[in-house]
């Protein structure tokens, strides 16, 4: 039986169409298009097959999560604690307390804490935690996932103690005495206890995968780019293998293009050969690759060309050595696979630029793109435009983080974060995101962010210039075609014959809800796949 789809107001991924269209599908691919008068409408109604009358609703294609921790997210919300609800240590206590026992393959994990959320200011101490804990092993994630916080008997397990070194490119937080506090810095630092933790098993992973599918489809998603873990927080091989069975009992609720992240340069041979075993398909992708190059400004960790506020001589950390980092982008770049680079401060963003721009000038090349790239100065822009580097931002971290970020760097450098508009009037190709668990997967938020870019306390909003905001238009093509384009997905983000026929139904349009991020989280999204 054919399927078919009527509507007559929608965004076809690059502009407004207002008029009555019928979309015919065979396998789940649209066949064809074109424009219906009322007889053609009443003919496929009456014709006996299956019809998704969509007129009168807004309609766009299938939005896409460009970045996102999906795997990571799912495991979070299936098997540890959210703490991103935490304003206070009194909060802390009751979270801690009220969930005690949830505790898996004999840790308690927890995610989302932001002490810039809290009165206190800072994370909570970790006597606060032996307290309530006792010799139950703990380890929480700072919602950027740069950072987290234990208890003694985590460092106890991972040897820990006043006598440690740093790791290499991370940080052991210590306190006035030299002993260890229970913040560990970067992956390198968390991996000494994450590494630890016994691994979720292969129907754990699978169980998250399916759950995890659902919540996004619910919140208006039909696709997203999975960058996998921060560390030893995800088992990449064990992913794979989940997405390999999920695919061959016909299980996929979204559509998940997979890329593999890259660590160090030992690390890069072993993810290219990790990368031959997934088994593509209509619902899954290989995505290429991310390396990390710096850290994270709530951290302090990102790379940046000025001290950060208050720490002169701070201006953060490569979590590369550059040489290595070069030569592993040069051998990454030699399998043709897509490549994303972290990249957050503005001397991280020009050494990943310089370092592709000498890959491009030697004939040894792939397709780019720049993740976060907060601080951009005028001529980077113009470097990336040169270049043909995507940017994967996440303009939802304005409203999350934007206080917080301008808290760390200083009103005046915090000027030239986030340039959507100058990107897309550049020409760049801007997809949108989440980073979940960073900040929430629903899209409303980053939608709203784009248009508005007003941050959560509205405490230095003035500093993200409205200069910069996109229209609603420039805003789902982030969500749509721009995605598609900067993951290399072709099949979606558009409505066009030839693509996957994947819909999401908008109630009521955007453009008529108010300018309160309550206005916009109202908002319904359906995600429909046929």
């Amino acid at each position: 039986m054919e399927k078919y789809v009527i509507v007559d107001r929608y965004f076809d991924g690059y502009k407004w169409e207002n008029n009555s269209t019928i979309f015919k599908v065979k396998n789940g691919i649209i066949a064809e298009k074109y424009t219906a008068n009322k007889q053609d409408m009443e003919n496929i109604m009456e014709s006996g097959n299956e019809v998704l009358d969509l007129r009168g609703k807004f309609v766009t294609p299938g939005l896409i999560d460009s970045h996102d921790h999906f795997m990571l997210t799912s495991l979070k919300l299936k098997y540890q604690v959210d703490f991103s609800g935490v304003r206070s240590f009194e909060d802390f206590r009751r979270v801690l307390e009220e969930n005690r026992n949830k505790i898996v393959h004999g840790w308690f994990q927890g995610y989302g804490i932001n002490e810039y959320n809290m009165k206190e200011k800072r994370l909570p101490d970790i006597k606060i935690i032996d307290e309530i804990m006792g010799n139950t092993p703990v380890f929480i994630t700072q919602m950027t996932e740069h950072y987290g916080i234990c208890n003694s008997r985590s460092l106890e397990i991972a040897g820990i103690d006043r006598n440690t070194a740093d790791p290499a490119n991370g940080k052991l937080g210590r306190n006035s005495d030299g002993n260890p506090d229970g913040v560990l810095y970067e992956a390198n630092a968390m991996d000494m206890v994450k590494s630890r933790i016994p691994e979720y098993t292969l129907d754990d992973y699978i169980e998250a995968i399916i759950s995890g599918s659902e919540m996004y489809r619910k919140a208006g998603l039909s696709t997203v780019k999975d960058i996998g873990g921060t560390g030893n927080d995800v088992n990449e091989e064990t992913r794979i293998c989940a997405l390999n069975r999920i695919s061959k009992e016909g299980n996929h609720k979204i559509r998940i293009a997979v890329a593999l992240p890259v660590y160090s340069l030992k690390d890069v041979s072993r993810k290219i050969e990790l990368a031959s075993i997934l088994e593509e398909n209509q619902h899954i992708m290989f995505a290429g690759f991310k390396m990390f190059l710096d850290g994270s400004i709530l951290s302090r960790t990102a790379w940046m060309k000025h001290s950060y506020v208050g720490s002169k001589g701070n201006m953060g950390i490569p979590l590369w050595d550059i040489k290595n980092f070069r030569e592993g982008l040069k051998q990454l770049s030699a399998t043709g696979h897509h490549i994303s680079i972290h990249t957050i401060g503005d001397r991280a963003i020009e050494t990943a630029l310089d370092s592709i721009e000498k890959l491009k000038s030697s004939g040894i090349a792939s397709a780019y793109a720049l993740v976060h790239c907060y601080k951009l100065e005028e001529k980077t822009i113009e470097k990336i435009k040169k270049l043909d580097v995507g940017v994967e931002t996440q303009l939802a971290f304005v409203y999350f983080i934007g206080d917080s970020l301008s808290d760390n760097i200083g009103l005046d450098q915090s000027k030239c974060l986030f340039p959507a508009k100058t990107m897309v009037e550049k020409g760049i190709r801007v997809s949108n995101g989440s980073d979940s668990p960073v900040t929430p997967f629903d899209p409303l938020y980053g939608i709203y962010s784009s248009v508005f870019r007003k941050t959560l306390t509205g405490k230095n909003s003035s500093v993200y210039s409205n200069n910069e905001s996109l229209t609603i238009e420039e805003t789902v093509k982030t969500y749509t075609s721009e995605s598609a384009a900067v993951i290399g997905w072709n099949e979606t983000g558009s409505l066009e014959t030839g693509k996957f026929s994947d819909f999401t139904v908008w109630d009521p349009d955007p453009a008529t809800a108010g300018k309160n991020i309550e206005d916009y989280l109202h908002i319904n999204l359906k995600s429909i796949t046929l």
